[in-house]
C-alpha cells in the first residue's frame, strides 16, 4: 500500500512534509514541492488498519498548521492523483482505482497546454473518459504517449517508488553528572565524543570541513564555537586539538554541564602525491599549526588577506587560510616593467604639509624633510558613507634632495599623512 500528501497550501515547504512523512517510514519520495509519497508496506503492526494510519497522518499534519490532502492505495498513480483532488482522508479499495478515479477532471494529469486543448476538442473531460479510448487508437494519434496517459487514468504505476536517502546528520553529545570546569577535564570528554563522531564520519567516508561545539553551562546558558580549518580532517586528535587552542581564546563563562558536537560533512578526496616532488606537510599538521598561530596573535590578525568590494585605499579583510591544489607552473612570460611603483608605507606616517595657494609647498614627515620642487594633484576620493566614512584628497610631489611621494589629507579628520614612495 501506498500513500501520499499532498498541501494546496501557499507557498509549498517540501521539508516540513519529508520530515512530517519520515515520522512514519523512511522510504518515502517528493515528486513535486507540494507532494510527497510514502512506502507503507510494513506498517501493519503498527497501524492495523488503512484507517487509523491516515487519522494519523492528518493530525500529523495538523500539528504543522498544514490541512493536507491524503490518500491511501495500492497503486503511487490512485494515491497521488486522489491527494491533490481531495482534502482529508481518502482511501482507495484495491482493484477500484480505476473506479474512484474516473470522475475526477483530467486536469490532475497535469498535461501540456495543448494536450489539454486537443483533449478538449475530443471532448474528453474526465479520466474516465481518457481510460475508456482505444490504446491502440490513441497511439496511432499521440505516438508512444498516448497508451501511457490511458495507464495513469486507470490508476496503473508504470515506475517503483525511489525512496530520496535521508538526511545525514553527523553529531555527538555527551549530558555529565556533575558540571566540568577547566580545558584539562574537558579535553578527556572531548576526546571520547571525538572518536565516536570521527568513526561515524569514516564509516560513511566523510571527513568533517568544520565541527560546531556547544556547551550548555550551569547557568542555562550556551557557549557556541564553530571551527573551520585550512583542510578538512576526520582525525579526532586534531580536531581535538584545534577545538582547545579555540576554547584557550574564547573560554566559557561558568562550568560545564553537557556537550554536543556537530560536524559539516565533506567527502573524502584520496591524493596521490609524487614520488619526485618534496614531501607535503599533511592537512591535519598544517591545521593544527595555523591554529596555533591564531591562537598567538591578536584575534582577527591571522589568516590569509582577503580583497574588500570597495575603493578605500588598501582595505583588506582577514579569511581562513584556505590554499588550494598545487599547480604546475607554465612557461613565464616577459612582462614589460611598470613605469613607477608606489611603495606604501604601513601604517601611513603622521607629516606636516605648508600650503600655498591651497597646495603643498613643504613637507615635514619622519626621516623626512623637503620643500615640494614638482607635484600633480589633488585627486579627491571618499565612499563607505553608509558605514564608515572616508574622504581624502591625494597628491603626488617631488621633493628637494629626496624623491617623489605620495601625500594625502584626510578630510575628515583634517591630518596629513605620507602614503608612500613612488619609484
Amino acid at each position: 500500500m501506498y500513500g501520499c500528501l499532498h498541501s494546496p497550501q501557499a507557498p509549498p515547504n517540501t521539508e516540513i512534509l519529508l520530515a512530517l512523512a519520515r515520522g512514519f517510514t523512511p522510504r518515502v519520495e517528493a515528486p513535486d514541492p507540494l507532494t510527497v509519497l510514502l512506502d507503507c508496506r510494513g506498517l501493519g503492526r503498527v497501524w492495523p488498519r488503512p484507517e487509523a494510519l491516515g487519522q494519523a497522518l492528518l493530525r500529523a499534519g495538523r500539528g504543522q498548521g498544514l490541512e493536507l490532502g491524503v490518500a491511501l492505495a495500492w497503486s503511487q498513480v490512485a494515491a497521488r492523483i486522489v491527494a491533490s483532488a481531495r482534502v482529508g482522508l481518502t482511501i482507495v479499495p484495491p482493484g477500484r482505482e480505476a473506479e474512484v478515479l474516473a470522475p475526477l477532471p483530467l486536469a490532475l494529469l497535469d498535461l501540456a497546454p495543448e494536450r489539454q486543448d486537443l483533449f478538449r476538442r475530443w471532448g474528453l473531460t474526465t479520466l474516465g473518459e481518457l481510460a475508456a479510448l482505444p490504446p491502440r487508437g490513441v497511439a496511432e494519434r499521440l505516438g508512444e504517449g498516448g497508451p501511457r496517459l490511458i495507464r495513469l487514468a486507470r490508476g496503473e504505476d508504470e515506475l517503483p517508488l525511489v525512496p530520496l536517502p535521508a538526511p545525514e546528520s553527523f553529531e555527538c553529545s555527551l549530558e555529565m553528572d556533575w558540571p566540568v570546569d577547566g580545558l584539562e577535564p574537558l579535553s578527556f570528554l572531548l576526546a571520547r565524543i571525538l572518536e565516536a563522531l570521527s568513526a561515524s564520519l569514516g564509516a560513511r567516508g566523510r571527513r568533517a570541513a568544520a565541527l560546531t561545539l556547544d556547551l550548555r553551562l550551569v547557568d542555562g546558558s550556551r557557549h557556541l564555537r564553530t571551527v573551520k580549518p585550512a583542510a578538512a580532517s576526520s582525525e579526532p586528535r586534531t580536531w581535538r586539538t584545534l577545538l582547545l587552542l579555540d576554547l584557550e581564546s574564547h573560554p566559557p563563562r561558568d562550568a560545564i554541564q553537557a556537550i554536543a558536537v556537530r560536524a559539516e560533512p565533506t567527502w573524502s578526496r584520496p591524493v596521490q602525491f609524487s614520488l619526485l616532488d618534496p614531501a607535503l606537510p599533511s592537512p591535519e599538521k598544517l591545521a593544527e599549526t595555523l591554529a596555533r598561530l591564531q591562537e598567538w596573535t591578536a584575534a582577527g590578525r591571522g589568516g590569509s588577506a582577503l580583497l574588500l568590494d570597495t575603493h578605500r585605499p588598501g582595505a583588506f579583510a582577514m579569511g581562513s587560510f584556505a590554499p588550494g591544489p598545487f599547480k604546475e607552473r607554465g612557461p613565464t612570460r616577459s612582462l614589460p616593467p611598470p613605469h613607477l611603483a608606489l611603495r606604501a608605507y604601513r601604517p601611513p606616517r603622521n607629516a606636516r604639509v605648508t600650503l600655498r595657494d591651497d597646495a603643498p609647498v613643504f613637507v615635514v614627515a619622519a626621516e623626512l624633510r623637503g620643500a615640494v620642487t614638482d607635484r600633480a594633484g589633488p585627486w579627491r576620493v571618499s565612499g563607505d558613507w553608509w558605514d564608515a566614512a572616508w574622504s581624502r584628497e591625494e597628491w603626488d610631489v617631488a621633493l628637494s634632495g629626496s624623491g617623489v611621494y605620495r601625500i594625502y589629507l584626510d578630510r575628515l579628520r583634517e591630518e596629513w599623512f605620507l602614503e608612500g614612495e613612488l619609484d
